[in-house]
Parts: structure tokens; C-alpha cells; sequence
């Protein structure tokens, strides 16, 4: 069975590849809000595609419509949100808020 989590994942995946093409230099879209429903189960060989649409953009904010279909259903369907971000920038923001470990 399709679980909750890898759908996401797929449908997380939709997005990021939908952002590929305006992403400069060191920079990469990361996540930043997920509301879906799953709906319908989803057997083991099933090809099931996503797809995401942007709908709404704030800056570098971006919301997408997101859904997967089994070809005959929709088996899950929502929002997400993703960030077009400097890599350099995100991991020093990271390591400032990460605790040092003691040796």
C-alpha cells in the first residue's frame, strides 16, 4: 500500500521539481507547510502520478495545489508550501541554531 508519508514525499517532490527552474547559483526550494488529505488506498505496482500547481507566490514563498492520482481515483490531494533559499545561507541559519556537541 501507498503510505501517508511517501505520498508526501512525492507531492513534496512535485513542488521542488516545479522550482528547479528558478533557482540560481547556490540556491534550493525547501519546505515550509503541508496540509493533505489521503484518501483512497493505493496496491503495491499501481503507477500513481502528482502533480502541483502553483497557486499563490509571496516573495520567495510559494504555494502549491498538490494531488495524486492512480489513474482511475484521486488518492490524495492539498497544499503545500515551499521557500526558494541560499544553501549557504540555510546551513549557516542551521549550524547558529543547532547546540554544539561536547567532545
Amino acid at each position: 500500500m501507498l503510505s501517508t508519508p511517501n505520498m508526501i514525499g512525492w507531492m513534496e517532490a512535485a513542488g521542488f521539481e516545479a522550482l528547479l527552474p528558478f533557482c540560481e547559483g547556490d540556491e534550493v526550494s525547501v519546505g515550509t507547510a503541508i496540509n493533505i488529505v489521503h484518501r483512497a488506498p493505493t496496491g503495491m505496482g499501481t503507477t500513481v502520478k502528482c502533480e502541483a500547481v502553483l497557486e499563490s507566490l509571496q516573495g520567495r514563498f510559494f504555494i502549491f495545489r498538490v494531488s495524486a492520482h492512480n489513474g482511475s481515483e484521486v488518492v490524495g490531494h492539498g497544499t503545500i508550501g515551499r521557500a526558494i533559499v541560499s544553501k549557504g545561507k540555510f546551513a549557516e541559519k542551521y549550524k547558529s541554531s543547532t547546540p554544539a556537541k561536547e567532545a
